[in-house]
């Protein structure tokens, strides 16, 4: 993997988690332990999605 493309999945993989973690802190379903919310789970999920790609390039590239 190059740099530019380190540097932009770097930056994915931050805007994905950035996401999740301030949807969060303003959603009383995600603060509440057991309670479900649909859009904190798919923000969480396209962060294990971004990540699991990166993992995948480095794998590749190794």
């Amino acid at each position: 993997m190059t740099t530019q493309q380190d540097s932009h999945a770097a930056t994915e993989a931050e805007q994905a988690w950035r996401a999740a973690i301030e949807h969060a802190a303003g959603c009383h379903a995600c603060r509440t332990r057991g309670a479900v919310c649909e859009r904190g789970e798919t923000l969480l999920e396209a962060f294990n999605a971004v990540m699991h790609q990166q993992r995948q390039r480095r794998n590749s590239d190794a």
